[in-house]
């Protein structure tokens, strides 16, 4: 058996069996860490952190590399390497030569079939021949021969970009920097002033390189010898958000292709026509390249750029699903979007702590607060529209002269003003949702003005901002319990926001809501809808400080029609909507934040008419009292219908039911009555049930706001632990979070929505 053993390993080793020879350069990172680089562009060890791989120029063009490059490619009478290209003409500018790369590729690719045929006729004559009399040929190894001509065309690569640099000096120094791999320091930044004097060093230096001195890519990351330190591994940041894509494939196997692009067209109906940051056609399509490669290794390329982009158009993907499968809400949706949750949330939690590296990155991080809001997580969901905002000012994208140096086509720059307006929007409107602060004023993101916007939702919201900052004084005093300071002010802002809505939905109008179902036709657009709902919401708060304000009773006897008729109209709106179409169901988060704002000013209104009982009910007229209890009725049904798969249904169920005792002690409301008492009996068992469920499907997704029963309220020594559960998760009492403490001056733009 030794002898044997022996004898085998005597023999000639097969060509495929030779030790992969080091590469005849490294990269820069490679020779700092003093590790092995395969020579490529990018290196297997640049690619793998997604961090920039550039050789010395100087190395390439010293007369020893030169040397040892052409004497490291064998002679041989059957293979004919292609000569180097000579050193150019530093003097002028140069194009790459397209054709010459071309040929030189197709040439080697021949060589190699002529190499591949030469092996096999040799070891044919290995096995023929006597071992004592072989004599073992030369021949050089194909990975050397693709390392040579890869060496060679980086080689040009890199003489290419100089010369580019070269000539575009005036523009930048970094002008060949991505947005994916630079960083962005303020003028109070040390590395800004250590910019501003490397420039100055380096060139002569215009003022719009001062103004782009924020843009820096550092040489020398942290992160590339965290290996060498102490001897100790450490995580780099660049690969925290590094996962496993198989994961992110598995909606194959849980969904069919058709269900996958239905639930795609539904994601864009729900979310896509208002906030159009995901190009929904091309992920159509990309989602058939997916299941049509179900069978191939899709994840077996080298490239790992290509790789990176496609494991984020992929989470991309996922998301997408599991927003349309949550908004769809069909019966067995719940299992699938579990399974399907289960795929990807691990890759955006890495996502969600790994360093910012692209708009789309940002976009992830944006939708992830989508989907929390879906989940009636809108404390989360705001958390998520704040970071993803972050993330964009990481990439510098808030400054103008960053947004226009970066982003060179329009249509890069259109994506990222959707975006951007998107969360801007976004953030005032879950902010009020929460009764938190928003993250970003007006003047955060200079780099984007409304005209460059085009959608028309967004492009409305944009300039609503606009509109409510100049709100925030009067507003800010009736929060504090002091009214309006006279009648003209209340009259001039509802002026304003009507005539905001005609210049936003033009002649769209939901005053014809009782046509929908005979003749849909005449309903508007989705987006017009929410337009003049909000419209009509703002209109409702700002009649709330008049009762508020205990000050004056007969002003605000005044308006208690114009705030019966107010709720009436909202509430109708929403039930013939539910009733005539899927569009309630589908945005149900949306809507249900609208009903419970208008609820509270039902609330407010009863609180006042019970206060003045003796002199308030008497005056009701027939009408008023129809009005009232028809948008109890309205409201009730709306709300016990999604009890099931929402908390803020389940909680605006559980005021109802105080509502419905003030109403029937009042006489607005008769016991005997349809609708009185429907969906209301036993309401308190039923929504515990709900809650159950929900919560036994939610797992580790639910979100924990700070509880109530922390000792007393507003310092009366009355605690609340009668509070159920349900009210410490998700939204808290709307009736309370209407004017937010905080910073008075951004009171209307932080509730406005």
């Amino acid at each position: 058996m030794s002898q044997a053993r022996g004898v085998k390993k005597s023999t000639n080793p097969e060509p495929g069996k030779r030790r992969t020879p080091y590469a005849l350069r490294a990269c820069e990172a490679c020779r700092r860490r003093k590790g092995k680089c395969d020579g490529r562009q990018p290196c297997r060890h640049c690619a793998s952190r997604h961090q920039n791989c550039s050789y010395n120029a100087g190395l390439e063009a010293n007369d020893d590399w030169q040397a040892t490059a052409q004497s490291s490619i064998p002679s041989n009478s059957n293979i004919s390497i292609p000569e180097q290209y000579p050193p150019s003409n530093h003097s002028g500018p140069r194009q790459p030569d397209q054709n010459a790369i071309v040929d030189m590729l197709s040439s080697l690719q021949a060589q190699l079939n002529s190499l591949a045929a030469q092996v096999n006729s040799n070891s044919n004559s290995n096995s023929n021949s006597n071992s004592n009399n072989h004599q073992e040929t030369n021949l050089p190894s194909p990975v050397t021969i693709i390392e040579n001509a890869t060496a060679v065309i980086n080689r040009i690569d890199a003489e290419n970009a100089n010369f580019t640099s070269n000539d575009d000096t005036v523009e930048s120094p970094m002008s060949s920097k991505t947005v994916t791999s630079q960083n962005f320091y303020g003028p109070t930044c040390p590395d800004y002033a250590l910019n501003v004097g490397q420039l100055k060093l380096r060139h002569s230096l215009h003022q719009r390189q001062v103004q782009l001195a924020s843009i820096h890519e550092d040489g020398d990351p942290d992160e590339d010898d965290v290996e060498t330190q102490n001897g100790q591994f450490s995580m780099s940041p660049q690969n925290i958000d590094k996962g496993d894509p198989a994961m992110l494939l598995a909606f194959r196997s849980i969904i069919s292709l058709q269900e996958a692009i239905q639930l795609l067209y539904v994601y864009h109906e729900v979310v896509g026509e208002l906030h159009p940051v995901v190009d929904i056609d091309g992920l159509v399509m990309q989602t058939k390249s997916w299941y049509a490669d179900a069978g191939a290794g899709v994840w077996d390329v080298v490239a790992a750029s290509t790789g990176a982009e496609a494991y984020e158009l992929l989470l991309i993907m996922n998301l997408c699903l599991a927003i349309a499968l949550r908004a769809d809400s069909k019966v067995g949706n719940m299992n699938t979007e579990g399974l399907l949750r289960d795929s990807f949330q691990d890759a955006v939690n890495a996502k969600l702590a790994a360093p910012a590296n692209s708009i789309r990155h940002a976009t992830i991080v944006f939708l992830k607060g989508w989907y929390d809001f879906f989940q009636d997580m809108p404390r989360s969901a705001w958390r998520m529209c704040g970071i993803a905002g972050r993330m964009l000012m990481e990439l510098g994208l808030h400054n103008a002269e960053v947004f226009k140096h970066t982003l060179k086509s329009e249509a890069q720059r259109t994506e990222a003003c959707t975006l951007v307006s998107s969360i801007v929007i976004l953030d005032r409107q879950w902010s009020y949702a929460t009764g938190l602060p928003i993250h970003f004023h007006e003047k955060s993101f200079s780099s984007i003005s409304t005209s460059s916007v085009k959608h028309p939702y967004l492009k409305a919201m944009l300039s609503f901002i606009l509109i409510s900052d100049r709100f925030s004084e009067p507003l800010s005093s009736a929060a504090k319990g002091e009214g309006y300071n006279d009648e003209s002010s209340f009259e001039l802002m509802t002026f304003q926001i009507e005539q905001w809505r005609k210049k936003a939905v033009g002649e769209y109008s939901i005053a014809q809501c009782h046509t929908w179902q005979t003749d849909p036709s005449t309903r508007p657009p989705t987006w017009a809808i929410l337009l003049n709902l909000r419209a009509e919401s703002v209109r409702s708060q700002l009649l709330k400080p008049f009762f508020f304000s205990e000050s004056d009773i007969e002003i605000t006897k005044k308006h208690v029609r114009a705030a019966t008729e107010r709720v009436y109209d909202i509430i109708n709106v929403l039930h013939t909507l539910d009733l005539t179409t899927d569009i309630y169901r589908k945005q149900h988060p949306c809507y249900q934040h609208i009903l419970a704002c208008t609820s509270g000013l039902a609330f407010l209104l009863m609180a006042f008419i019970k206060q003045n009982r003796s002199s308030m009910v008497p005056s009701l007229t027939p009408d008023l009292v129809e009005s009232l209890g028809g948008s109890f009725s309205m409201a009730v049904n709306l709300t016990t219908k999604y009890t099931s798969r929402s908390r803020s249904a389940r909680r605006l169920a559980k005021r109802l039911v105080e509502m419905r005792r003030n109403l029937l002690s009042l006489g607005i409301l008769n016991a005997e009555s349809p609708g009185s008492h429907e969906g209301l009996d036993g309401v308190t068992e039923s929504v515990r049930r709900a809650s159950l469920a929900q919560t036994g499907f939610a797992g580790g997704y639910t979100e924990y706001s700070p509880p109530f029963n922390t000792g007393s309220v507003f310092g009366s020594g009355i605690g609340m632990s009668g509070v159920d559960t349900d009210m410490q998760i998700g939204w808290d009492d709307p009736m309370r979070l209407q004017w937010p403490l905080g910073d008075v001056n951004h009171m209307f733009s932080e509730s406005i929505f």
